[in-house]
């Protein structure tokens, strides 16, 4: 199925409409291919890394609660040292 016949077909399934002409589909493709959630600065880092941590540390899945985190963890390396630093800290002193 192409993307264009799911288009219809979900259109279809709530009321019927005119058509959606292949030019509006691919200008819509192609801002979802460009859309992108705005970027984290290192300083909007640090003041999150604190609640990252501690959600990885309580063995829930940090990364996908904030994605943009993981992300930018992935991509520098001064904030992944930070972020390494305060994960051997907080897995040091919580009781067992």
């Amino acid at each position: 199925m192409n993307i264009s016949a799911l288009f219809k077909r979900i259109k279809n399934s709530f009321r019927p409409q005119a058509e959606l002409q292949d030019e509006v589909v691919i200008k819509f493709l192609h801002v979802l291919e460009h859309a992108r959630a705005e970027e984290l600065s290192c300083g909007d880092m640090f003041a999150r890394l604190d609640e990252f941590v501690e959600t990885e540390v309580q063995a829930k899945d940090a990364g996908k609660i904030t994605p943009l985190v993981r992300e930018h963890l992935d991509m520098c390396p001064d904030c992944c040292d930070e972020y390494e630093a305060l994960l051997a800290v907080l897995e040091n002193t919580i009781e067992k």
